[in-house]
């Protein structure tokens, strides 16, 4: 929200949310509306059921809203059905952003497939994080190349910088606790490496993260933890490890990179398109004794993670700056604003 609050403020526009909570009307602002769900439909219908009823409703009690409209965008693709909607409805020009997207590299259905190709030839401009995701729909869905950019996660560079702290752990992990995170095999990397290790995040495979700790005591887990003290976490370790099967374009690498820590990752999509293997970061195959190997040399070279963390602050001073990333919005909406 602090992003988009800035972005609106930088090309002189209001910002209206159109939010699925019930209760975010208190992140109202002189410059932002937000528009929430009513208290009247009920809880315990199912999620998707309350959507539905939601987006019926709103096209017609929030209609003063939206006919002042320019120029709607999601942030995700799940919410371009909508955006399409009002573009139907009310003629607002449609951007839509495809935050993670996986469909480039993982079979999906008919239907979603069918909803994909409505949702990119019906909207005006496609914004994705990921230039594998932006050439797979140019390919897939003959989308023309004028009509998509790449614009890479952005990371307040003001909060996520190297800092002077003590190091307390060798390798920090910042990951959900789920099956796609390769939570098994973090584990089995950690209590192979001597060095003490710290885990945080949080999902549906906590138990096991609890049992590894009962089995090794260099290994530390925190649940939660606000993303304001995340630097002081990062800047307090040698170290960053992600080896997730897929990802997006994963904001706790970038993260990382922009503290200045050496990052070792999945060669796999997302990943790779953040790290270029032995110039900012380290590439990985899913094998653990490899995995260790990296790592355990890279623990014991202070300036071989000297050379990566220049490169990968860097980097993601390059690529994902955030006040260079509202600039270049602000540059695509400025060209529909135009036709509006």
């Amino acid at each position: 929200l602090n992003y988009y609050d800035e972005l609106t403020k930088k090309a002189g526009l209001r910002l209206t949310v159109f939010s699925y909570g019930r209760n975010d009307s208190k992140y109202q602002t002189d410059n932002v509306t937000v528009l929430c769900m009513p208290g009247w439909i009920p809880l315990k219908i199912p999620f998707k059921v309350q959507n539905l009823i939601y987006c019926v409703y709103a096209l017609c009690y929030y209609r003063k809203h939206f006919r002042t409209n320019l120029l709607s965008k999601t942030n995700q693709f799940t919410s371009a059905n909508f955006g399409i909607l009002l573009k139907i409805v009310y003629g607002i020009p449609l951007i839509v952003r495809m935050g993670f997207y996986y469909s480039h590299f993982k079979k999906i259905s008919l239907i979603r497939r069918a909803n994909e190709f409505v949702a990119f030839r019906f909207s005006d401009f496609i914004l994705t994080t990921s230039k594998e995701a932006a050439d797979y729909i140019i390919r897939s869905y003959k989308v023309p190349n004028s009509k998509i950019v790449t614009i890479l996660n952005s990371i307040n560079l003001e909060r996520f910088k190297p800092l002077k702290f003590p190091k307390k752990w060798d390798v920090i992990v910042v990951s959900r606790l789920e099956g796609s995170k390769n939570i098994s095999l973090v584990l089995q990397v950690l209590e192979r490496i001597p060095g003490k290790s710290l885990i945080i995040g949080k999902g549906s495979l906590e138990e096991m993260v609890k049992n590894a700790i009962y089995q090794n005591a260099k290994l530390t887990w925190k649940g939660r933890v606000d993303n304001i003290d995340l630097p002081k976490y990062y800047n307090s370790s040698k170290c960053f490890m992600l080896l997730s099967e897929f990802e997006g374009n994963p904001k706790v690498l970038l993260e990382a990179m922009a503290c200045g820590l050496p990052c070792l990752g999945t060669n796999v999509p997302g990943t790779r398109e953040c790290i270029t293997h032995h110039f900012n970061g380290i590439l990985v195959h899913k094998d653990v004794g490899s995995i260790v190997n990296e790592l355990e040399s890279l623990i014991s070279s202070e300036g071989e993670r000297e050379r990566l963390s220049l490169n990968a602050v860097n980097w993601v001073n390059e690529n994902c700056n955030y006040f260079l990333n509202i600039e270049k919005e602000i540059e695509i909406y400025t060209r529909f604003l135009k036709r509006a």
